[in-house]
């Protein structure tokens, strides 16, 4: 549709039933980013500026390089293996299940001999996303290098209103990372057989479509919102800068990779991540070989989903 023609591709095709109707619709992108903290940017490379620091970042080559230059210094290189998941998982050329059959991108499998180098190297840990641990690099004594995220992470989950985090002192930085990759979203969605269908697509329509009430949620939140041109603008206007990001505005970062994202998606992804990470920190953690964990990993597929064809 027309009126939908400024918002990200992605955000779309993550509605689009497989009947090629359009099933909600979101204010909101999430192209995601490297942030790194800046005194340890420092520490090891004596810089933090953005462009210099992302040239050392811009593959993974170079990203598994630096970790152990960061490493040597004493630093944690991300808070955990389950940290870059999402970078490679978004970016595999396969989808979990084709033709009712599961299979494992080498991208993914990639993340797993990396992954493992990386923990035998003391250069990450297995902690989980969201816990204690992994929180801790939010923070000074944390000594973490980097983490990977959206708008959102940023502002909304760094601890920021704590004066004693990173996010507070405006100790992160922010640069495009090895690959492009997006994290999460919101979407509204009408329900079936509501009696107000005018005013539902009314409130739709104005918070998903109109520039400037779009412009006026990134002037408040500092989130990214879906709508190509109040993000062009933003982009190059120094009063939408980040407060945790130490001034830098990021937002022309995240407007080249959200019109960079190409949806792979099936109804088994969150299942077979959330059970292949799982699977793979009983390896991580040397309680298993490599084998056995993905043993574990098409056992607890099967289990979930027993219409797939899986892997002995």
């Amino acid at each position: 549709m027309d009126e939908l023609s400024n918002q990200y591709g992605y955000t779309k095709d993550v509605m689009t039933a497989s009947d090629g109707s359009l099933k909600g619709v979101s204010w909101q992108g999430c192209p995601g980013v490297l942030i790194y903290n800046r005194e340890i940017a420092k520490d090891v490379w004596g810089t933090d500026d953005p462009a210099e620091v992302g040239a050392k970042l811009d593959s993974w080559d170079k990203y598994y390089a630096a970790a152990a230059e960061v490493q040597a210094k004493g630093y944690l290189m991300q808070s955990t293996t389950n940290d870059s998941f999402r970078v490679y998982s978004n970016n595999a050329s396969k989808l979990w299940v084709e033709n009712d059959t599961l299979q494992i991108d080498d991208g993914i499998m990639e993340w797993v001999d990396k992954s493992k180098a990386m923990v035998d190297a003391k250069q990450t840990t297995t902690a989980d996303l969201w816990s204690d641990d992994w929180n801790k690099g939010m923070y000074p004594d944390g000594k973490t290098f980097c983490y990977f995220g959206p708008a959102w992470l940023i502002n909304f989950s760094m601890h920021a209103d704590d004066a004693e985090s990173v996010a507070a002192k405006g100790g992160w930085g922010a640069c495009e990372g090895p690959m492009g990759f997006y994290w999460g979203g919101t979407w509204i969605a009408a329900a079936k057989g509501t009696d107000n269908p005018a005013l539902i697509a009314d409130i739709m329509r104005k918070m998903t479509t109109d520039e400037t009430i779009m412009t006026d949620i990134v002037k408040k939140d500092n989130d990214f919102v879906n709508n190509k041109p109040a993000m062009e603008k933003a982009a190059t206007d120094d009063s939408y800068a980040f407060a945790p990001l130490g001034g830098q505005n990021p937002l022309g970062m995240f407007a080249a990779g959200a019109d960079k994202i190409v949806l792979k998606q099936s109804a088994y992804d969150q299942g077979c991540n959330e059970e292949f990470q799982k699977a793979m920190k009983n390896y991580f953690d040397g309680n298993a070989s490599k084998e056995e964990a993905l043993s574990q990993f098409y056992k607890a597929v099967k289990e979930k989903y027993p219409e797939l064809n899986v892997p002995e």
